[in-house]
């Protein structure tokens, strides 16, 4: 279950890859089309968080002054 305010109450047509790579065709809500969309950026950022992770709790910069 869903609840949105910024989107109608109307479905729309998105393409799903199947298991054996073929695409098919479905209707779904536009809220829910809506939130595939973002969090596929979300999921992304949050897997280079994790990759580029820093196990320093501070940053400490030096400079060499000649």
């Amino acid at each position: 279950m869903m609840l949105s305010n910024c989107q109608e109450a109307t479905y729309a047509k998105v393409n799903r890859t199947m298991k054996d790579g073929s695409k098919e065709e479905l209707e779904c809500p536009v809220a829910i089309e809506f939130y595939n969309k973002i969090m596929g950026e979300v999921d992304l950022a949050d897997q280079m968080a994790n990759v580029y992770e820093l196990d320093q709790k501070s940053c400490k910069c030096f400079f060499a002054y000649g």
